[in-house]
Order: structure tokens, then C-alpha cells, then sequence
């Protein structure tokens, strides 16, 4: 009788009575509220073929990233007789490596899932539930049938908040110990400084997209007002000029309104230059032959001002990388400015040579004008600074923004008093 009621006794009781660490008594809590006993078999439902293609392809970074981990865990886990894997946060195991046998066995298949409310209290499931690294020791599984394994699992964040995978171990009891658990973690913690690389560059990514889309919308705009803006003043500069013949206004007020829609236009047009550098045909330029073209058309501008021109090129010609309508706007402007600093005439020379350790090439313009201030050469590529009265402010910003986007940069060297060198410096092609 006594025997009978003792077994009665046993059946009623649902787990056995023990005393675990505190995430391993809650898991065991859990467990019995899901109507487990220790005497289930591990036979975790399997999701079907399709949903699991859908859920690698949903994990494929994380799984490239981590298949780079598990080489090196493999001589810990699988060398030692053990399983190691990778599961989502579902607890759908999305990568398995392991003896074929002890993996059906243990119900450690791809697509199973290792949830506590189907595995007990595993390394998986309960990683999941306390969202920390654990190890659950053999006595710890809920059920009897993982008691001869020791499980590892840490946790894989996207961010602070959400798990999105867990790197788990299985290893035998007797060829257990702790160092695996630092291992595993080290290696969920170097995917997780991946994925948030991954994270960030994507973001930059489609940031960078955003900016272009808007500069793109930016530039159609700029060029459609200019369109119009420039037709417009073609009709007033016309009307003008009519009314200039019909002596129905002032002649001096009739030039005067004329120079000005002639500055409105250049302004229109380097701020059409500014908007659209960026749409440029880069291709290898022979420097040489830029700097003879541009000269064959700057030269007589400078002998109607009385400058001489003194080009000294270096012995060797050079192939730099360039837009050809851009590197030209570059040239004519710096040899323009030259011309008309020296209004009383003077020499600028102009001199290129290959700086050897920096791989680039120099180009100077030297003129023999009255100089620049010490308190503007600062300021001379600002936007919208000028020094000129009838100027615009963008020449020289547009030259600094164009020769920058070639890698290159544009300086000043003056001496009040004594002219002003410019120098333009750009990386020699293929370097």
C-alpha cells in the first residue's frame, strides 16, 4: 500500500525538485507551465522546406559572417565530439555542423526549432528567453535526455534592443569546459561588430543615394531658372538697345543697364559651371596639350593688356586625369584673374614640374601684379568673396571645388607688393 501511494506520489510530481542558478530555476518554471515533464523526448517541430529558404535568404549576412567564426570554433565543438550552430531569433537553427547521428538524435537538425517550450531548458531556447550568454550544465537540461551534454549559447544583436541570432555549442560532459563559453561569446561579439559595419555602410550608403537624388533635382532646377532667367534678360538687353536707338534713353544709363544684365549672365553661367561640375567626363589629359590650348586662346587678351606670357614646361609631358572643359575653365580663370591684377601690365609665368615623392604634378602661375593681402588670401576660395567689383565670388571657389574632385588642391603664395602665385597641384594619372 505504502509502495502504491509512493508512486502516486512520484507521478503527481511534475519535475524533479532541484536548486539551479536563478535563469536556470525560471527556465525550469517555464517549462512545467508549458506541460513538459523531464521525461520528454527532444522532438522540436521542423518548419517546412520553403519557409526555411525564405528565412536563410532573410539571415544570409549573418550566416556569411559567421561561417568565418565557426572554422575556428569547429576545434573546440566538433573535434571534441560536439555540435556547434547558429539559430535566429526564433530559435530556428539556420546552420548545423556536427556527427550526423548525434544531431537526429538530439533533434539538432536545420529548420528544427529549439524553443524551451519544445527543448526544455537548452542553451538555445533559454539564451533567447534571458537574452544573455549561458552555459546550461548536464544536470541543468530540463529534459533527462540532454543531460549528457554541456550547452554554450551567447546572444547576436542588430542593435541594442533586438536579438536577431545565437551562436550555440553543444559538447560532450566529459570534454566540457568553461573556455568554450568565452569563445563563443568573443565570436558572437565579432559578428555582431560586423553586421553593425554592415549596418552603418548601408546606411551611408543609401544617405549618399538620398544627397545625390536631391543635388540631382538641385541641378535640373538651377539649370531650368537659368535657362529662363538667361532668355529673359536676352529680351531686356534687346528692348534696350531699342530704345537706345529711338534716343528714348539715356545712353550712358542705356550702357549701364547693359553691363549689368552682362553680369547677371555671367553669374547665371558660373553658377551653372558650379551645379553641373559634377556631371564630368573624366579621362587622361596630356598637360602639356591642355596648357598649350588654353594659352593659344588666352595670348592675345594678355598682349592687349601688356602682359607677356612666359610658359615653361617641364622636359617630360604628364597625363593627369581631368575633365577637359573643366581643367580648361580652371586654367583661363587663374590666367584671367593674372591679366587683370596686372593692370598696368606685366609678366606671368607659368611653370609645371613632377613632384616625385608625393606622385603629382605642379602646376605654377606666377604674376608680377600687386599681390594679395595677407587678410584675403584666406578667404579667396570662400563662395561669393571677391575683390573685384564687378565679380561674382565664384570663379575661384568653382576652380578650388573642381581641381578638389580630382584629388588635387589649389594654393596662394604673395607678397604684397610683389605678385602672387598660384599653385595648382593635381595626382599624376595611374598613381
Amino acid at each position: 500500500m505504502e509502495e502504491n501511494t509512493q508512486s502516486a506520489m512520484e507521478t503527481a510530481i511534475p519535475y524533479e525538485s532541484k536548486s539551479f542558478r536563478l535563469p536556470i530555476n525560471s527556465s525550469w518554471d517555464r517549462c512545467v507551465s508549458y506541460g513538459l515533464t523531464n521525461q520528454h523526448r527532444p522532438k522540436p517541430p521542423q518548419i517546412l522546406s520553403h519557409k526555411l529558404e525564405e528565412t536563410l535568404k532573410k539571415h544570409e549576412k549573418i550566416l556569411q559572417l559567421a561561417h568565418s567564426y565557426m572554422k575556428t570554433l569547429s576545434t573546440i565543438t566538433i573535434k571534441k565530439g560536439g555540435i556547434l550552430g547558429l539559430s535566429n531569433s526564433e530559435g530556428i537553427i539556420l546552420h548545423i555542423e556536427g556527427d550526423s547521428a548525434r544531431l537526429k538524435e538530439l533533434g539538432y537538425e536545420k529548420g528544427c526549432i529549439h524553443l524551451e517550450k519544445y527543448m526544455g531548458t537548452n542553451a538555445i531556447g533559454t539564451c533567447i528567453e534571458t537574452g544573455k550568454p549561458i552555459i546550461v550544465w548536464e544536470e541543468e537540461h530540463f529534459l533527462q535526455s540532454l543531460r549528457r551534454w554541456v550547452g554554450f549559447a551567447a546572444p547576436i544583436y542588430v542593435d541594442e534592443n533586438n536579438l536577431d541570432a545565437v551562436l550555440f555549442a553543444m559538447v560532450p560532459v566529459e570534454k566540457a569546459c568553461r573556455t568554450t563559453m568565452a569563445i563563443i561569446s568573443v565570436g558572437a561579439n565579432s559578428i555582431e561588430r560586423q553586421l553593425q559595419l554592415i549596418k552603418d555602410k548601408e546606411y551611408l550608403i543609401n544617405m549618399h543615394d538620398m544627397m545625390q537624388q536631391a543635388q540631382n533635382s538641385i541641378i535640373e532646377a538651377t539649370s531650368i531658372i537659368s535657362h529662363e532667367v538667361k532668355n529673359s534678360l536676352t529680351n531686356i538687353s534687346a528692348y534696350i538697345q531699342l530704345l537706345q536707338l529711338d534716343k528714348s534713353i539715356n545712353n550712358f544709363r542705356g550702357e549701364r543697364i547693359l553691363r549689368e544684365i552682362s553680369r547677371v549672365n555671367r553669374l547665371l553661367d558660373d553658377f551653372k559651371l558650379l551645379s553641373r561640375h559634377q556631371q564630368k567626363n573624366i579621362m587622361e589629359q596630356s598637360l602639356g596639350e591642355e596648357l598649350q590650348s588654353v594659352l593659344y586662346i588666352m595670348k592675345p587678351k594678355a598682349e592687349l593688356n601688356k602682359v607677356e606670357i612666359i610658359y615653361r614646361p617641364n622636359k617630360e609631358d604628364i597625363n593627369i586625369k581631368a575633365d577637359k572643359s573643366a581643367l580648361h575653365h580652371v586654367f583661363i580663370n587663374i590666367i584671367d584673374n593674372a591679366i587683370q591684377a596686372m593692370e598696368n601690365g606685366g609678366t606671368l609665368t607659368i611653370e609645371w614640374y613632377i613632384e616625385q615623392k608625393t606622385k603629382e604634378v605642379v602646376i605654377k602661375f606666377i604674376d608680377t601684379g600687386p599681390g594679395i593681402p595677407p587678410n584675403q588670401i584666406d578667404h579667396i576660395f570662400k563662395i561669393f568673396h571677391t575683390t573685384k567689383k564687378n565679380g561674382s565670388g565664384l570663379g575661384l571657389h568653382i576652380c578650388q571645388t573642381i581641381i578638389k574632385s580630382y584629388g588635387g588642391n589649389i594654393e596662394v603664395d604673395s607678397i604684397l607688393g610683389q605678385g602672387a602665385t598660384f599653385i595648382v597641384k593635381l595626382p599624376i594619372a595611374n598613381h
